[in-house]
């Protein structure tokens, strides 16, 4: 795959530099020693990891950085690894991606990198054919259900912390309209005015209150008891 931007045609006869050119991919293994660890049950995979957010170098950065901290670990021996140009996209937000060939040590090795780095995709390239132990495959689903009970339990969490929040600012908003009628009679669009929310806004919550009998109606003006 080739990235950043196409090259403008020169003039024949001509050997120009594109200062656009993309450096080449950084090199890691030989091909020597990428079938020397073959034969010894490594696996050969091309993984992609993508990223989005912004300002656009700050996940240019990011994304470096986090391969960098992959590499580190001695089970994973990178062959050769290739950047994207963020490209802004319709939100304003920045998207960029790294294609990663490299050889890991084992299926283990290769399911803990899916499970703690959720890579967007991964192919395996060599060997064709895997003959995996059960014990492999165990410990596979093992991870994938301790990566899924983790991630249930902080969706569980922001949840609650969400309804908790959520409960707290209608209390809010109520004591605000309770606080705005002390003075009189108001419309919604006095009440807006005073407690800073949009008046279609605030109508859920004055039916609310005027079901209770906290508050009455009358000629579209709101007031207490």
């Amino acid at each position: 795959m080739i990235f950043g931007k196409k090259k403008k045609e020169e003039p024949k006869g001509e050997v120009v530099l594109d200062k656009e050119e993309k450096p080449k991919p950084k090199e890691g293994l030989t091909e020597a020693q990428i079938k020397e660890q073959l034969s010894e049950g490594w696996l050969r995979v091309l993984i992609t990891f993508e990223l989005v957010g912004k300002p656009r170098e700050h996940i240019e950065a990011t994304i470096k950085s986090y391969l960098a901290n992959i590499k580190q670990d001695k089970r994973i021996k990178a062959i050769k690894e290739e950047f994207a140009e963020a490209i802004e996209m319709d939100d304003g937000l920045f998207s960029t991606f790294c294609e990663f060939e490299t050889m890991v040590e084992n299926m283990e090795v290769l399911t803990w990198l899916a499970v703690n780095f959720m890579p967007a995709s991964i192919e395996i390239l060599s060997p064709d054919k895997l003959t995996l132990d059960s014990r492999v495959i165990v410990n596979w689903v093992n991870d994938l259900l301790a990566k899924l009970h983790e991630v249930s339990n902080v969706l569980r969490e922001e949840r609650a912390v969400n309804a908790h929040v959520t409960k707290g600012m209608n209390a809010l908003i109520k004591n605000s309209i309770l606080a705005a009628l002390k003075t009189g009679e108001l419309t919604p669009a006095d009440l807006e005015k005073i407690v800073g929310i949009q008046a279609a806004q605030l109508v859920p919550f004055l039916e609310n209150l005027l079901e209770k009998g906290t508050i009455i109606q009358k000629n579209k003006k709101y007031s207490l008891p």
